[in-house]
C-alpha cells in the first residue's frame, strides 16, 4: 500500500477521497481500496516524513492535500528500483483448500459462482483498459499538468533522460503493462477453473455410478 499511495503522489497532490476513487478504479487488482487501510497508510508516510499534508477550506468544507516529500521520493525509486517479490496471497482460495468438506452437490456451484466472479473482474478490468487513453494522449495531457502545476523540473529530476515526453511514456507503458498482466491473470484463473469443474463433474458421476 505504501508504494501505491506514494506511486499516486509523485504524480499528483491529492486528498485522501482522490486517492482510493483512484484506486478502485484503477488499481482495484493489485491493492485494497478501503479507506482503513489508506488511512493507515497516509499515518504511516507523515509519521516518516514520507508525506506532508497541506490543510485549507473550500465552500467551507476542511480539505487535506497530501504531497510526497523528498524523503518519500527517495524511498519510493529505491523500493520500485528492487527485484519484485512474489506474493499472491488470495485468502479467498482457503475455501477451495477445504472444500472437500462441503457437500458433494454444493462444489461445482460454488466453482461456478466463483468463475461468474472472476468474469465480473475482469470486465471491469476491462472498461478500465478501454477508459485509459492511448499513450500519445495521455503523455501530452500529463506533461501539461506538469506544466500548468509548475512541477515538470522536480519530476524531471528523478530520471536519466532529458525528455520528459519520454520519462512520462515509459511510467505509463509500464502501467498499461500492470493492467494487461492482471486481464490475463484472470483469463488464467477462469480457464483453470472452468477445466477444474468438469473433471470435477466427471468424478462426481464416475463415484456416483460406483454407489449404485
Amino acid at each position: 500500500m505504501e508504494i501505491i499511495i506514494l506511486g499516486l503522489l509523485i504524480l499528483q497532490k491529492s486528498t485522501i477521497y482522490e486517492m482510493r476513487k483512484r484506486i478502485e478504479t484503477h488499481f482495484t487488482s493489485i491493492s485494497s481500496n478501503s479507506m482503513g487501510s489508506i488511512q493507515a497508510t497516509i499515518k504511516k508516510l507523515l509519521a516518516g516524513n514520507m508525506i506532508g499534508c497541506n490543510e485549507y477550506v473550500e465552500n467551507s468544507v476542511n480539505k487535506k492535500v497530501y504531497e510526497i516529500t523528498d524523503k518519500g521520493k527517495a524511498y519510493f525509486i529505491d523500493s520500485v528500483s528492487k527485484p519484485m517479490l512474489y506474493k499472491e496471497k488470495n485468502m479467498e482460495l482457503g475455501k477451495l483448500l477445504f472444500m472437500g468438506f462441503v457437500q458433494k452437490n454444493k462444489r461445482i456451484d460454488l466453482i461456478e459462482s466463483y468463475i461468474k466472479e472472476l468474469e465480473n473482474s475482469k470486465e471491469k478490468l476491462k472498461q478500465v483498459h478501454l477508459s485509459t487513453p492511448d499513450n500519445e494522449t495521455a503523455i501530452s495531457n500529463y506533461i501539461k499538468q506538469l506544466e500548468v502545476t509548475n512541477t515538470s523540473e522536480n519530476f524531471q529530476e528523478m530520471f536519466d533522460t532529458n525528455s520528459l515526453t519520454e520519462s512520462v511514456g515509459d511510467i505509463a507503458m509500464f502501467q498499461y503493462a500492470a493492467l494487461e498482466l492482471s486481464i490475463a491473470k484472470v483469463d488464467f484463473e477462469i480457464k483453470w477453473f472452468e477445466d477444474f469443474k468438469k473433471r470435477l463433474a466427471l468424478t462426481t458421476k464416475s463415484k456416483s455410478k460406483g454407489e449404485k
